[in-house]
């Protein structure tokens, strides 16, 4: 609701009586829009000051955090709608601390934001319901930054550091001068503390004393240990084994990624490139069978070699393409992303930051593909039909595991006795062969510098001979036979297998007698 700014020459009485129709037009609006069981009013000072506690819910159906809704608390001051309505975020509610306070201060530069435009075009506006629409839409986007400033504090306390934020150095520095700007009193925290008695900036408001507040934080400290930031742990989980990142490199998230994937229908494998959080529909080129992929990035760190899940249908994941992943990697220096490109298996990406110049690494040995069972009771209840009876989804398990065999053992029909899968560095790609690299791609080909073993998919560095690291077992046909090995294998023909050529060697030949007399 907007409404033309009044006549300052005009009689004061009649401006205050417009401003008072304005602010309580919007405090009505305020308790029709939240009904009583998600609406709290709390007055101070003997009515003077009004708080008004509603709890938002976020309306998106594809909401990804399992905390669907916030807390906020706002009081509208007499000059309302001349001035904007103060806002806090509580810390009292399963929110941690730090995503609170991210949440405030973004929503608070709208509303300095906005009410400046208005002042500038000559208008007066009640800006609650525009600012609860902003909420609803930049909600995810709010937690998600919130989230990862949680993690990078997680870390460096972990390491004994604490980081302070410019805002509140800025607060301490000029705490006893002039308010930077005319709205910096609504922005105090309930965690700041005041100079002199030691009490809470928020001293005064019910339920807001020092143990309350201690206890609280720590209620949010543990809660923000175990709260999900990311998307469910469902489908089929993407983990980068042998993940190493640099000291000066905090996190990694993959922008775009090109998955290798083969169809459930006719084995026949192809690449597909995915974004975060877009679906993707294709069609398998060889059989026309429709393939639905979907993408959901989560956050590489320190403590979590995860790059994210894949939702598949009609389609099972065999290889990722890290040469032609698009990655963003979060400098620890200067909390600023840098793009990363052009990663190798086995290979330590060194690059430095666009910013602050610190120098980064990112190291990979392998990916390796997990489908993500899940066990719970409301969704065997749903599947059965509540008739106790328990049904297993036909889901695909990804056509490349650790510890199993690779499809047909590593072999094509090119070589059947190569056990093994050869990674190319010219592409990133592995292939049982050249020969089926040179089918499958136009450039020129590159000696390949790693290998998958056939009998356990353990990735490994190119070797000719000798046996897998991981399994033992040889990948290669030996340079001789059972005949033969070096003088160690079996010569008897009694004994020899009756598949084995050398069984039967010069069974058939004619011998002289002048032989056969001296050989006797």
């Amino acid at each position: 609701m907007s409404a033309p700014c009044p006549n300052v020459l005009g009689d004061p009485r009649d401006l205050a009586e417009e401003i008072k129709k304005l602010r309580q037009t919007e405090i009505r609006q305020m308790m029709m829009r939240f009904p009583n069981n998600r609406l709290i009013i709390q007055e101070q000072g003997d009515g003077q000051v009004t708080f008004y506690r509603a709890t938002v819910q976020a309306t998106d159906p594809d909401w990804p955090f399992d905390l669907k809704e916030i807390d906020i608390m706002v009081s509208f001051p007499v000059s309302y709608p001349q001035e904007i309505f103060t806002l806090d975020i509580p810390t009292d509610q399963a929110l941690p601390s730090v995503m609170g306070r991210h949440v405030q201060r973004a929503s608070l530069e709208w509303l300095q934001a906005k009410h400046a435009t208005n002042r500038l075009m000559g208008k007066v506006e009640l800006l609650l319901r525009p600012f609860l629409r902003w909420l609803d839409r930049s909600l995810e986007r709010l937690y998600t930054e919130g989230a990862r400033q949680l993690k990078k504090d997680m870390e460096l306390e972990r390491a004994g550091l604490q980081f302070v934020p410019y805002q509140e150095l800025q607060a301490t520095v000029c705490k006893c001068n002039e308010p930077l700007h005319p709205v910096s009193h609504i922005a105090v925290h309930e965690d700041e503390k005041t100079e002199g008695n030691g009490t809470s900036a928020d001293q005064g408001r019910p339920g807001c004393d020092d143990e309350q507040q201690e206890e609280r934080d720590n209620k949010a400290h543990l809660l923000a240990e175990n709260i999900r930031i990311s998307d469910p742990r469902k489908g089929t989980e993407v983990k980068l084994l042998g993940l190493r990142l640099g000291e000066g490199t905090a996190t990694v998230v993959a922008r775009r990624i090109t998955i290798c994937l083969q169809c459930n229908r006719c084995k026949v494998m192809a690449d597909l490139t995915l974004s975060g959080r877009t679906p993707c529909v294709a069609q398998c080129e060889n059989c026309s069978a429709g393939i639905n992929a979907t993408f959901r990035p989560s956050m590489l760190h320190h403590y979590s070699d995860v790059l994210g899940y894949l939702d598949l249908n009609n389609a099972t994941p065999v290889d990722l393409v890290l040469r032609e992943c698009e990655l963003t990697a979060g400098c620890l220096g200067c909390s600023q992303d840098v793009p990363v490109q052009s990663l190798c298996y086995g290979r330590a990406k060194d690059f430095n930051c666009e910013h602050c110049h610190s120098k980064l690494s990112i190291l990979i040995d392998s990916t390796r593909f997990q489908y993500i069972q899940l066990h719970s009771s409301s969704n065997t209840a749903d599947l059965s039909g509540g008739s106790g009876l328990n049904y297993r989804r036909n889901i695909q398990d990804p056509a490349v595991q650790r510890g199993k065999p690779l499809p047909e053992n590593g072999t094509c029909m090119h070589y059947k006795q190569s056990h093994r899968w050869l990674r190319f560095p010219c592409c990133g790609r592995a292939y049982p062969c050249d020969v089926c690299h040179d089918k499958d791609q136009d450039h020129l080909m590159e000696l390949a510098t790693r290998m998958i073993c056939g009998h356990c998919a353990k990735e490994q560095p190119y070797t000719n001979g000798k046996p897998c690291i991981g399994c033992a077992g040889m990948m290669t046909r030996g340079s001789g036979a059972s005949h033969w090995e070096g003088g160690l294998g079996c010569r008897n023909k009694v004994r020899m297998n009756r598949n084995d050529r050398h069984k039967y060697v010069n069974a058939n030949k004619t011998v002289s007698r002048k032989a056969a007399s001296e050989k006797k």
